[in-house]
């Protein structure tokens, strides 16, 4: 009867530890599988946290007060992750634009030579284009019959003047002198220097040719004077000369940076092909009134001196516009997140808690990246970060459920099981132009989810002076649980890339991928 007392407690409690056992493995099974609803990859619904990555908390006093909610990262996650933070700073800062330039010649230096009367060369003294020419130095001797009949016309006029000077006819004696005077006015005309007027005078004998100088310094670049016997006219260009101690260099500026370039502001230039650059100042001259619908560009000339003829006419040199703004609330490079229609920093707060805030950015400086508004010197952001660069695509939906919708949005179903989307293209992998996107979309259990609306976006953010980029395409139904559509892809990139389920003006679900052009 004893035995049988002590066998039946045995029993009892044997039971009573199977029973605890299993209700724990129990509890456990159902935290892995609560656990693992969060941390899932695959398809957001809507209300529910942005998958992968650690498991974040929402700050409770920023969700009460109504601002952006805070993400809470423990501090030693964030090292784990390489979070790294910096202080927006009030500093001085500078814009500085590069641009390609090519050399010209100045053309209000551009001198041309030509004849006043028609003639003969006889001799030549500059012979071969890129010689250099002194103002004053001869250039030619010609001869021509008007220039020999004007000379014997103007002695003829001086002896005049000489014997009827005394006449007691004032008449006689202004119209002497009066002649002289158109006489020597018509060979100063016709380029006869005043030295050679003088040596005419002096000698009282016609000159067969007559030299003709050149009137500025410079480098000839164009000649057609050649020797012995070449028929000029008036209208023939016997010679170009340009001065070369001043040149334009005429660069190519994006439209997205005219705003920071103006008449006055100071240019730097550089030769991309010495061993030691060296580097000369100008200023900007004239800034065209029109764009280059090829190139999306502007031409901004520029002056500079060019000693020992360094810069060369065709060259191609490197240009930089520099200009000042001041004193700017400037944050790292890094620390600006573009989602094409608004800009974000995370705005540290302590104790592990990460405040996206929306700012607004402004131009990028040699320091980092301007702040108009948004944020307050001293604040420090999260920079330089793979958690940053990793979860870009993932904080733009967390950014949407924080109570910002788009404009037209459609409001979203309870928070509920996961879709199941998977995105082809056709060709694979996807070229540059039209692509047919192909989208499944099953539900939990597998079934295909029929009569909804699909859409998809394919984004790339903003990159420098390139603004950010978009397409979209809504698909319509092929088979069974199965949507098909053509996008047209802008250029060949790795394109982040949201597909979004509705049915019923409900949003079923979303995901995000990434598809590749080439």
């Amino acid at each position: 009867m004893e035995a049988r007392r002590v066998r039946r407690i045995v029993w009892i409690a044997l039971a009573a530890v199977l029973m605890m056992g299993a209700a724990g493995m129990t509890w456990r099974w159902r935290q892995h599988r609560a656990t693992a609803g969060v941390a899932t990859k695959g398809a957001d619904m809507p209300g529910m946290a942005a998958s992968g990555g650690p498991p974040s908390t929402a700050s409770p006093a920023a969700t009460a007060g109504g601002e952006p909610p805070a993400i809470q990262i423990p501090p030693e996650r964030q090292q784990q992750i390489g979070v790294k933070f910096a202080a927006a700073q009030l500093v001085p800062a500078h814009v500085e634009i590069r641009a390609a330039g090519k050399v010209a010649p100045d053309e209000t230096r551009i001198a041309h030579i030509h004849t006043k009367v028609s003639g003969w060369i006889d001799d030549v003294f500059v012979n071969f284009v890129g010689q250099p020419v002194r103002k004053g130095q001869p250039l030619f001797t010609l001869y021509s019959p008007d220039l020999v009949a004007s000379q014997e016309e103007y002695l003829l006029a001086l002896r005049g003047r000489r014997e009827l000077k005394d006449s007691p006819f004032s008449h006689v004696s202004e119209g002497s002198s009066e002649l002289l005077r158109a006489a020597h006015r018509r060979l100063e005309l016709w380029d006869m220097t005043p030295a050679q007027i003088q040596v005419l005078e002096a000698s009282g004998k016609v000159s067969r040719t007559i030299t003709i100088f050149s009137p500025v310094s410079g480098v000839v670049t164009e000649r057609a004077a050649y020797h012995h016997g070449r028929t000029v006219t008036p209208d023939l260009d016997l010679y170009t000369i340009v001065d070369l101690s001043r040149v334009w260099v005429l660069a190519e500026v994006y439209e997205s940076e005219m705003e920071n370039v103006e008449v006055g502001q100071t240019a730097y230039v550089e030769l991309p092909y010495e061993d030691k650059p060296r580097t000369l100042a100008g200023r900007v001259t004239f800034v065209a009134p029109f764009l280059d619908p090829k190139n999306r560009t502007v031409e901004v000339r520029t002056e500079f001196p060019n000693p020992g003829l360094l810069l060369k006419p065709d060259a191609f040199v490197h240009v930089r516009l520099w200009r000042d703004l001041g004193a700017r609330l400037v944050v790292p490079k890094d620390a600006v997140m573009d989602t094409g229609t608004g800009q974000y920093v995370f705005v540290d707060k302590g104790e592990g808690y990460l405040e996206p805030r929306p700012v607004k950015a402004g131009l990028e400086v040699d320091r980092g990246r301007v702040i108009t508004s948004g944020l307050r010197e001293g604040e420090r952001v999260a920079t330089a970060a793979n958690f940053i660069l990793d979860s870009e695509s993932r904080l733009k939906g967390a950014f949407e459920a924080m109570g910002r919708p788009q404009p037209g949005a459609a409001k979203a179903a309870p928070a509920g099981p996961k879709l199941r989307i998977e995105v082809a293209t056709s060709p694979s992998p996807a070229k540059v132009g039209k692509n047919t996107v192909r989208v499944k979309v099953m539900d939990p259990n597998g079934q295909p989810v029929n009569d909804a609306t699909v859409d998809v976006r394919v984004f790339m953010p903003q990159m420098g002076s390139m603004a950010p980029m978009e397409a979209r395409a809504t698909l319509q139904p092929e088979s069974a649980g199965q949507y098909a559509g053509e996008i047209d892809i802008p250029m060949a990139w790795t394109w982040e890339t949201t597909v979004t389920v509705r049915k019923g003006g409900q949003v079923l679900g979303t995901s995000r991928t990434s598809i590749t052009a080439r």
